[in-house]
């Protein structure tokens, strides 16, 4: 799932301009990163819960 795709469906839903559904998107994707970083964790009902996990610095070839 994309942005792009965020931003379609709000505009077919909401009846709006593509540029105010593509700024819808950002924003909705901006406050759930935001989430992420400040607690680690974020559920979307109906969808998943998405977490952050910290793992191991890996070595390049």
């Amino acid at each position: 799932m994309s942005k792009a795709f965020i931003s379609a469906v709000l505009q077919d839903s909401l009846a709006c301009t593509g540029v105010a559904a593509a700024k819808a998107a950002g924003d909705l994707v901006g406050a759930i990163a935001a989430e992420l970083k400040q607690e680690g964790e974020f559920t979307l009902p109906s969808f998943g819960t998405f977490t952050v996990h910290k793992t191991k610095a890996r070595k390049a070839l």
